[in-house]
């Protein structure tokens, strides 16, 4: 193998290649050579929706609404009236942490909690008037940084982006399911969003 001595980079390859034959590199060490960050799914997924999300959050400040506020508020838009449960499941967000926004939303004069009516001795939640104005002035936020994060992309592309992403959430549900299971805890059947024009990712 023909090696520039002038490289140390060349230099330092041959030296693994070296090592590697001679059984002297450990298995996690070659994993970790393979582990490139910027192209790591997971890390890949955070940063895009990480971005995303602050750009959003930043352009509905002056509406005093933050990015959980609006994935609760396009959930109830959408469906009319939900159960604290149900509404923590589509939300993605952690029912001790929903419930004290749902306190805020309550006194900001967003949201309502009322009688179910599919359920009379259930407690449900739906949308005011006015935050059904305030889910209308939003949703134009939202629908401009899903065109811009899709942008250069087919519609067909768009389509198979989106199901594949659901595909990574359902691999993940199954498996953390599963995990659960084996441990003995209480574990709730996979959730199934219908795919919908207006997502509460933004």
């Amino acid at each position: 193998m023909q090696v520039n001595s002038a490289d140390p980079c060349a230099l330092l390859e041959m030296g693994l290649e070296v090592a590697n034959s001679r059984g002297q590199l450990t298995d996690s060490w070659l994993m970790a050579r393979k582990l490139i960050l910027q192209e790591f799914l997971p890390y890949l997924l955070n940063r895009a929706g990480v971005r995303m999300g602050l750009m959003f959050s930043r352009d509905v400040e002056p509406l005093d609404i933050t990015l959980p506020m609006w994935r609760v508020m396009i959930e109830l838009w959408h469906r009319g009236e939900f159960r604290l449960g149900e509404l923590a499941e589509r939300t993605a967000i952690d029912l001790s942490t929903l419930s004290r926004l749902l306190v805020v939303m309550q006194k900001k004069g967003l949201i309502v909690r009322r009688r179910s009516t599919l359920d009379k001795r259930a407690l449900s939640l739906a949308l005011t008037p006015e935050g059904l104005a305030m889910s209308e002035r939003v949703a134009p936020f939202a629908m401009h940084y899903e065109q811009l994060a899709m942008k250069g992309m087919s519609e067909a592309e768009v389509k198979t982006l989106k199901r594949l992403l659901q595909q990574v959430f359902e691999n993940l549900e199954t498996a953390d399911a599963s995990a659960q299971q084996q441990k003995g805890a209480p574990v709730s059947a996979p959730s199934k969003s219908p795919a919908r024009k207006l997502k509460a990712s933004a």
